[in-house]
């Protein structure tokens, strides 16, 4: 076996993960990376077999002993002397994280556990729900019981398991150290949410407080619901994102229920002293009419008081409708946009982002359209104009080169032409599989582009790979037409052999 290596970035002793085989060109390569998440080295050989059979012998250098990190601890900056010297731990930190925070874990367990919290969330609010019922609070006290308990322990477990992941996949945690990036992680609003879906319970069964009392609480374990929810994510994202023009709805809708409470104070004010005698009554009266609720405990009695109440109420229909408006716009732009959430610690797996820092990737993460794609359908068609540039996060991908074709994995790109301007996709690339990748428009990719020359640099050698690749299969056709011409010309003279032996056979019998 004959490979070859290259180690750019640290020393072959901060080995701790091994990457997956992955084509590039006319060879595959094997990536091995430090405790940092950098490139230590690559190997490269000729053949896919021949790195497969390597990843295999290679799997066992990964774990370090303990013994073995403890020792170069002492080499270590403080804050990387904190990590954990066990590569297995280090492993099943980063499954907690990728099962508990991200929710795109593609194994059974994964799904297993994502669809279990989500169902004993559910279960939990129908608890709350039911044990106010009397009649069935009192035949199964116990039950209720037993039923909170255990989910209050299955809770602490899961919250717990998230603070002790945050630091393995987001060095922004990390680098403020092990409590200091904990707790910054903690005052997360999805974190806030959960701790109070815990911890009240929790003080409620150590002070044995009532739990009736707590149960506004127990109730914020709905909002759980948030984290497996992309839809919910995506509104939540329309109302931040779009908070000035709802703040401006805000204040029009103020300054309507204003006016009109004026208006209604000053025709039947003297009339109606009792409701509608001061301001603040007539504000009521006014934001009641507005929403056209009309409880009906204040009724205008004059033909100016009911003109001034059909024209509040023709105006509430249009001041309502105008955020109604703004969020349901947003909401199917954003969730037609982004259809899986893009994660930060996503991203920074991604080879093509491989090396940049923490500030390049917050800003790259806010570029790409997310997408699933479901399989055979096709994403880009060659001679059609480049205008998306494509990174596959799961799932496979089918490029037609020529009259061959060939995989692509997670991790690999295609669409490198939207770097240029008016250029065509030079490859039809078709999804094998339910695919789910990442898009960046061609203005984005070259802006980001200008912004980071690595990022050109590898995008442009993954456009001379292709380039490359596509001559290779043009060469693979010729010799498969020469290969085609030559089997036709070897029967043709074989034929003719057997027609010229049959020839000579018959001549001496005559």
């Amino acid at each position: 076996m004959t490979a070859s290596y290259e180690t750019p970035n640290s020393e072959p002793g901060d080995l701790v993960r091994l990457g997956h085989p992955q084509s590039h060109g006319f060879a595959w390569e094997i990536d091995l990376f430090d405790s940092h998440d950098r490139r230590v080295s690559t190997l490269t050989f000729p053949l896919e077999n021949q790195a497969r059979r390597a990843h295999t012998a290679l799997q066992s250098a990964v774990n370090v002993t303990a013994e073995e990190r403890a020792s170069r601890a002492q080499d270590f900056p403080p804050a990387l002397a904190e990590q954990p010297d066990s590569s297995s731990d280090a492993n099943l930190r980063q499954w907690t994280h990728a099962v508990l925070e991200e929710g795109h874990s593609e194994s059974i367990w994964g799904r297993l556990i994502e669809g279990f919290l989500i169902a004993l969330i559910v279960a939990n609010v129908a608890a709350v729900a039911l044990e106010t019922i009397p009649s069935i609070y009192t035949s199964f006290a116990t039950l209720f019981k037993i039923f909170e308990e255990c989910s209050l322990g299955i809770y602490t477990a899961e919250y717990a398991a998230r603070i002790w992941s945050a630091t393995e996949e987001d060095p922004r945690i990390a680098a403020q150290g092990a409590w200091r990036g904990r707790l910054a992680f903690a005052l997360r609003p999805l974190m806030v949410v959960d701790f109070l879906a815990v911890v009240p319970s929790l003080v409620g069964q150590f002070f044995g407080f009532d739990l009736r009392v707590l149960r506004i609480f127990r109730l914020f374990r709905l909002l759980k619901l948030a984290r497996y929810s992309q839809a919910l994510q995506a509104l939540l994202g329309v109302l931040l994102a779009e908070r000035s023009s709802l703040f401006a709805s805000a204040i029009l809708l103020f300054a309507t229920m204003c006016f009109f409470g004026e208006l209604m104070h000053l025709a039947e004010g003297s009339l109606q002293p009792h409701v509608l005698g001061t301001m603040p009554g007539g504000m009521y009266w006014a934001i009641t009419t507005l929403a056209t609720v009309g409880y009906g405990d204040i009724v205008p009695v004059t033909p100016l008081g009911k003109f001034i109440a059909g024209c509040t109420m023709a105006m509430g229909v249009a001041i309502f409708a105008l955020p109604v408006g703004i969020i349901a716009n947003g909401f199917v732009t954003g969730l037609s946009r982004r259809r899986f959430a893009v994660t930060w610690s996503m991203l920074r797996r991604q080879p093509l982002f491989r090396g940049f820092d923490v500030d390049a990737l917050n800003t790259i993460l806010e570029v790409p359209t997310a997408l699933i794609v479901r399989e055979h359908a096709q994403i880009a068609v060659a001679g059609k104009e480049a205008m998306e540039f494509y990174q596959i996060v799961s799932g496979q991908a089918c490029v037609e080169l020529g009259d061959h074709s060939e995989m692509l994995g997670p991790g690999a790109t295609f669409g490198e032409e939207a770097l240029y301007h008016s250029a065509n996709y030079s490859r039809t690339v078709t999804a094998g599989t339910d695919m789910r990748i990442l898009a960046f428009s061609g203005d984005e990719l070259r802006r980001l582009c200008r912004k980071y020359p690595l990022l050109a640099e590898r995008i442009e050698q993954s456009l001379a790979r292709n380039g490359r690749d596509r001559a290779a299969a043009v060469h693979a056709r010729l010799l498969g037409e020469l290969e085609a011409e030559n089997t036709t010309l070897r029967r043709i003279v074989s034929d003719l052999m057997i027609e010229r032996l049959g020839s000579a056979q018959t001549e001496p019998a005559r």
